[in-house]
């Protein structure tokens, strides 16, 4: 494991996916980090895919490849490149393990860096190859609700803003795979804010266009800690904990890139909706900062 911290916030990293196990409040020591046992990950990374693929599997120039859920990075070992006590570098590169799933030369960066209250993300996807490369990539990071034990999950709410009008609501069916539908995410009140019970998620995950998002914030009436996501630079947000069930976790997940659109054929990623595509030798970046208060 590695640790990064400063006078506010204690965060450990596993190398294993690279996910963040645990953010702890110094002063309080408690933690933000969902690490219960009903969900058995804390803060995965999601590339190339994210979601499940029809079938299993994808098309690429033609040839079809197999795709786990949510893609591979989670669940292979990272490289840390540079370390400080306040921040870390992690890489992932092509090798021939991926490359049965994914054939593109690739390097993947993540640098998490704390900044007072606030633990930055910055993401890099560099194309390595020669050919256009297709990917999608999510950050998926698990909260507990309620923080600290202070009160239930029932009385956390999420408020979208700053003037985030009209929020779309893509839709899901079957779950986890969308249907191609956008529709009015008609479950906020008149002030962006979502009252959150567990039964809203029965159906599933749910998906927002985050274009007009700019934060997402965690909070409650019942405790002075709020968890805030400062996602502008991401067109997604989804939401998600375990369905027909009462867990005390929330994952809000900027993505780049979306799920499958449900068909009995795998899905050809020259056309995906959402899918981001790197000229040979482009880096592409994404970044994130969470709050935590």
């Amino acid at each position: 494991m590695i640790t990064i911290k400063n006078n506010k916030l204690a965060v450990e990293i596993d190398q294993l996916g690279a996910q963040i196990t645990h953010v702890v409040d110094v002063k309080g020591q408690f933690d933000y980090i969902w690490n219960g046992k009903a969900w058995k990950r804390h803060a995965p990374i999601l590339f190339p895919a994210i979601g499940k693929s029809n079938d299993d599997h994808y098309v690429v120039d033609g040839q079809t490849y197999p795709m786990p859920q949510h893609g591979f990075a989670r669940d292979l070992q990272w490289e840390n490149v540079r370390k400080a006590d306040d921040q870390v570098l992690l890489q992932l590169k092509s090798s021939p393990k991926t490359k049965e799933y994914y054939p593109f030369e690739f390097t993947l960066q993540v640098e998490y860096k704390l900044v007072g209250n606030q633990l930055l993300t910055k993401y890099s996807v560099t194309n390595n190859d020669k050919q256009i490369m297709p990917y999608a990539l999510g950050s998926h990071p698990g909260f507990n609700v309620p923080i600290d034990d202070d009160g239930v999950f029932e009385d956390y709410t999420l408020t979208f803003g700053p003037h985030a009008k009209e929020i779309q609501k893509l839709g899901i069916n079957p779950a986890p795979f969308r249907d191609g539908s956008k529709a009015p995410f008609s479950a906020l009140d008149n002030h962006n804010t979502l009252k959150l019970n567990h039964e809203t998620f029965d159906d599933g995950l749910i998906i927002l266009d985050a274009k007009k998002i700019e934060t997402v914030t965690l909070r409650s009436d019942q405790t002075a800690h709020e968890i805030k996501l400062n996602v502008k630079h991401f067109p997604y947000i989804t939401l998600w904990t375990m369905e027909n069930a009462t867990e005390p976790y929330l994952c809000i997940e900027p993505f780049a890139g979306l799920p499958d659109e449900a068909s009995d054929q795998p899905t050809d990623w020259a056309n995906k909706k959402g899918n981001n595509f790197a000229e040979p030798g482009e880096t592409q970046s994404f970044e994130y900062g969470i709050e935590f208060a």
